[in-house]
């Protein structure tokens, strides 16, 4: 059962930033989550885009959000539901917070909204390292060079923010199972803008791996595919697959890599992102040609590999 939360406190002054927060069935986490945005420095317009739940998330909903909008589950898809909460939204900076996600800070929409004092950054994201691997020391900067060698890097929408201005121009693609926030980097930074990362913008993601085995395998596949009909990847052999089991371990850690090959959650993303690759079929409208086109690159192969 939720934890009970004191009655949330609106402020008088006006929002600055709409938050579009996508939920079904999160009773357990959302009353954090939106209790989190209500403590926020800057004030918020927080919009709820809910798709099927019926636990109790909409009754919590409804008594912290400004909006509140039912999207039916047969509708849903992540590209849908952040366009349906940005069409409704009123300012002209937009949020995206997955309502399993709670701000480590009272001041990320602060640390996010200063970046945009630069006139070519479309959207904010927490980031540790480069794409490189480096570590990001203050801010890092996303170039079209970045996105054509390393698509899966970057920009999540399990805590973005960007410019009302820019989703107008380029809205998120509704047809696609994953990956929605990747593809819609690219054509943003094809069109000659940034996206501002640092690691004060921090938002834990370890909802990833909390709802099991078989979500997780479903999550990785569906971005798998989606990576490899877009054509930024390649599907993940059986054998690539087992032998970074065995040996590719893109973290550090303390523990015997033999008991770490025996992570089940590891295993789950490992045969998620070999199934999707599987199931992949070509997009003939993938954007992602025209930013290796405008990069003056050659698609590098890479097999699809879990990047959390």
């Amino acid at each position: 059962m939720p934890v009970p939360m004191a009655e949330p406190q609106r402020s008088q002054v006006p929002a600055q930033v709409s938050v579009i927060v996508r939920a079904k069935d999160k009773v357990d986490t959302i009353g954090a989550t939106l209790s989190a945005l209500r403590r926020q420095t800057v004030p918020a317009e927080i919009v709820v885009v809910d798709s099927g739940s019926t636990d109790g998330t909409l009754g919590l909903a409804r008594q912290w959000a400004d909006q509140v909008i039912e999207l039916p589950p047969g509708e849903f898809s992540y590209g849908r539901a952040l366009n349906i909460g940005a069409a409704s939204a009123t300012c002209g900076i937009h949020a995206a917070l997955s309502a399993h996600c709670v701000p480590l800070t009272d001041t990320w929409l602060a640390d996010s909204l200063r970046y945009y004092r630069r006139p070519d950054v479309a959207a904010t994201n927490q980031a540790d390292n480069t794409p490189t691997g480096q570590p990001i020391r203050g801010s890092y900067f996303q170039s079209l060079h970045d996105a054509a060698v390393n698509p899966g890097w970057g920009f999540s929408n399990h805590a973005s923010t960007w410019l009302a201005e820019v989703w107008h121009e380029f809205p998120f693609r509704e047809d696609l199972g994953a990956c929605e926030d990747k593809e819609w980097s690219w054509r943003v930074l094809a069109a000659g803008r940034t996206i501002a990362y640092s690691p004060s913008l921090s938002v834990p993601t370890v909802h990833r791996r909390s709802a099991g085995l078989g979500p997780l395998v479903d999550r990785l596949s569906r971005e798998a595919e989606t990576m490899v009909s877009l054509g930024a990847a390649d599907p993940l052999p059986a054998s690539a697959a087992l032998a970074a089991w065995w040996s590719s371990f893109p973290t550090p850690g303390r523990r015997p890599r033999i008991i770490r090959r025996a992570n089940p959650y590891r295993m789950a993303e490992l045969l998620g992102s070999w199934r999707g690759g599987r199931r992949a079929r070509p997009l003939s409208d993938s954007s992602f040609p025209k930013v290796l086109a405008e990069a003056g690159l050659e698609r590098s192969t890479w097999a699809f590999m879990p990047w959390s």
